[in-house]
């Protein structure tokens, strides 16, 4: 692979999980960061420069929060060369958008915290053919990447981008239940995480609702469990979490293009 600058703007959970992966994949990366509070930064120990001077080449990954990409635009888009491929991570914010001042080549991700450990899955969409500067080359030593219509994007970062909080939430909950149940909370903590590394045995081809049917037995303990969670609506519950989730994404949207 050539060498390719790559610059990443905002060095939060989501820019330092970026800088780790990278990391991992490539001598002939070479990486420039970019954050207004380096001291924040989880990677406090890299150079991290306050802002940027001038970007002629590469790709510059935008990892700012959504609320702050207008301020961002008035203060660098002039310093940003055409040539440069535009990146966004940003959770609402559209291409049409970013199109409106750059004339660059944007892609746009969403990707969770694994690419840390080059082991995520990374969907895309993009207002370009082919693949410029060889960047998808570069997402797939991420991760898993997938290209879909930007109009997906919105309940994309729902499932995706928001899930493994969803995930991780109904795992603390089972433990309370454990607890609330007697048993020590240092224990259940340590049997859902053993629990969650397991599931990754589990996984095949099956719809995950053909598996559920596999691993229940008729009248067992399995089966009692997720008749309670059908008779407590628990497909209502996260298609509402879902649905308000994707309603949040398309609000910031329509707030970005109306500021």
């Amino acid at each position: 692979m050539a060498n390719l600058d790559i610059h990443i703007v905002g060095i939060g959970n989501l820019g330092s999980s970026l800088v780790s992966g990278l990391n991992n994949i490539d001598d002939n990366l070479s990486l420039y960061l970019y954050d207004q509070k380096p001291e924040l930064s989880p990677l406090r120990h890299s150079v991290i420069q306050n802002e940027i001077s001038s970007i002629k080449s590469g790709v510059v990954i935008l990892c700012i929060k959504p609320k702050d990409i207008k301020e961002f635009i008035q203060s660098n888009a002039h310093k940003i060369s055409k040539d440069v491929l535009i990146c966004s991570v940003l959770a609402g914010v559209e291409i049409n958008y970013l199109e409106k001042s750059f004339s660059n080549n944007i892609i746009r991700l969403m990707p969770n915290l694994a690419i840390k450990d080059n082991s995520g899955f990374i969907p895309y969409a993009k207002n370009y053919k082919e693949d410029y500067l060889s960047f998808l080359n570069v997402l797939e030593r991420l991760g898993k990447i997938s290209e879909y219509d930007e109009n997906l994007f919105h309940v994309i970062t729902a499932i995706y981008g928001s899930g493994p909080a969803w995930y991780l939430e109904l795992s603390s909950k089972i433990v309370d239940a454990a607890a609330a149940s007697g048993l020590e909370r240092s224990e259940a903590n340590k049997i859902i995480k053993e629990l969650i590394k397991s599931l990754d045995s589990l996984l095949s081809d099956d719809e995950f609702s053909e598996t559920v049917a596999k691993i229940k037995s008729p009248n067992g303990t399995t089966e009692a469990g997720l008749n309670s969670l059908d008779s407590d609506s628990f497909d209502k519950i996260i298609l509402n979490a879902i649905n308000s989730a994707t309603f949040k994404s398309k609000t910031i949207s329509r707030e970005i293009d109306n500021e």
